[in-house]
């Protein structure tokens, strides 16, 4: 009997050799490229240092409580919590209801659905330059814009001033965003079985009714996945912000990269800058595992 066990478990143990074999290459990137990183920069969020050196001077969780009683620390976490709530209302519902017009059916579908798309495949970078320039307060387009119409004393220059830095930013990544949204929505309503609707119309029901009834409920798995991702997405935006203000003015603008950046490689320290990157980052695995948990929840209730 103990010979059978053994002889089983030898046999397991072979034919899962290739499978071992196949993920080790996967593991091996892993290891060198997340896990060895990561252990490197919780080591040196314990010490003083500048970016060049050695790793002599320990400071223990000092950094951590510099982090945490730095007010520009909470004013650039609070701006990305203000910029991931305005994608996900704005940028996932303008999405599906662009996605939705088009599964309706609208004459040249087909132009429209390339032309919304187009921003996305634009580079960060390249968005960012178009939109200082235009919110540019002498030669940008919104300002002459603004004059045209009679509205002149609304004119101002929307990059420097702290109230309106980081609105812009805001309108310039939805813009950014609405296309993927969009897409990802529309592919969604297209797999929708038209024997539902097709059921609906025998019913009488009417277009909202059938939004209402049929496609909302069949879109919330994927605007949970949407917002995961956008969750992720934002909480990394860095590229956009520092090409169009770098932060500022004051900070007013700084998102939780953009201040890890700036304590980095502006002040040269990367044991804070590291301190608020693993902050930043267990703040992201937390808000991911309750999404998922959502997620899962949901769909579990929607079996049963």
């Amino acid at each position: 009997m103990a010979n059978g066990k053994k002889e089983s478990l030898l046999k397991e143990i072979k034919e899962s050799i290739p499978g071992y074999l196949l993920v080790l290459p996967t593991l091996l990137v892993f290891i060198v490229f997340l896990y060895i990183p990561f252990f490197n920069a919780v080591r040196i969020s314990l010490y003083k240092y500048k970016g060049y050196g050695a790793l002599t001077n320990f400071v223990g969780l000092k950094n951590y409580i510099s982090v945490l009683n730095d007010k520009h620390f909470y004013e650039a976490f609070l701006n990305t919590f203000r910029l991931i709530g305005c994608d996900l209302i704005f940028s996932i519902t303008i999405g599906f209801f662009l996605a939705y017009v088009m599964f309706k059916g609208i004459r040249l579908k087909g132009f429209f659905n390339t032309a919304l798309f187009i921003p996305y495949l634009i580079s960060m970078v390249v968005v960012g330059c178009i939109w200082k320039i235009i919110y540019d307060p002498t030669i940008g387009p919104l300002n002459q814009l603004l004059q045209t119409i009679g509205l002149g004393n609304l004119a101002k220059p929307w990059l420097s001033q702290r109230g309106t830095a980081l609105p812009s930013i805001i309108i310039t990544w939805i813009w950014r965003t609405i296309p993927f949204n969009m897409l990802i929505c529309y592919a969604n309503i297209m797999t929708l079985s038209k024997d539902y609707l097709e059921a609906a119309d025998i019913d009488g029901a009417k277009a909202w009714q059938k939004l209402r009834y049929i496609i909302l409920p069949h879109m919330v798995p994927t605007f949970v996945t949407l917002g995961m991702l956008t969750v992720t997405n934002d909480l990394r935006a860095f590229d956009l912000v520092w090409v169009m203000t770098q932060g500022g003015p004051g900070g007013a603008s700084d998102v939780m990269t953009s201040y890890v950046y700036s304590e980095a490689f502006v002040s040269q320290k990367f044991g804070t800058a590291t301190a608020a990157s693993i902050i930043m980052m267990v703040v992201m695995i937390g808000i991911t595992v309750i999404l998922q948990l959502a997620k899962g929840g949901f769909e579990n209730g929607k079996k049963a």
